[in-house]
């Protein structure tokens, strides 16, 4: 497939993510909110990374491989502050220090991982649209926040439209 610009590949994945969605079986749900927010997300990294239909075909995989690794951390650590957050009275010093230990060495791993791929994706996309990567996500969920808030311009770019009082 020949290179097209970023718009056009953005435009082509939204259709085609929304062509499957649409062409699912009778009795399947539409996407959840969860699922709509990712494809927001992946409509947004792709365009402010202005990634061609080639660089995306080989970031996405690589980008979500990182994702779900992180996710697992995450969800690791949750749990962990959940445990010490329930039980934090009736733990030992010995418990507490082992448990916030775990929490410290899971946000390293997270940063390790997200280190390992910085470079995983350069040899995809090159650096310079990798570290802008790093600042993305946090900033895509700021602007959907403030999109649900009516605040300001969806992460697309758009401006929301004027709620009245």
């Amino acid at each position: 497939m020949r290179n097209l610009k970023p718009l056009h590949a953005v435009v082509l994945f939204v259709f085609f993510a929304m062509g499957t969605v649409n062409a699912q079986p009778p009795g399947k749900e539409r996407p959840n909110k969860k699922e709509k927010i990712e494809q927001l997300k992946i409509a947004f990294i792709t365009k402010e990374l202005e990634l061609t239909t080639d660089e995306a075909e080989k970031f996405w995989p690589v980008y979500n491989e990182m994702s779900e690794k992180i996710q697992e951390k995450k969800k690791e650590e949750r749990k962990l502050q959940k445990e010490l957050k329930d039980n934090f009275e009736t733990l030992s010093e010995e418990d507490i220090k082992s448990k916030s230990q775990s929490i410290l060495s899971n946000e390293l791993q997270q940063t390790e991982l997200k280190m390992e791929y910085h470079d995983k994706i350069a040899d995809v996309i090159g650096y310079k649209k990798a570290t802008k990567l790093l600042s993305l996500e946090q900033r895509f969920k700021r602007e959907l926040l403030e999109q649900m808030k009516g605040r300001k311009e969806p992460p697309h770019g758009k401006p929301a439209p004027n709620r009245p009082d």
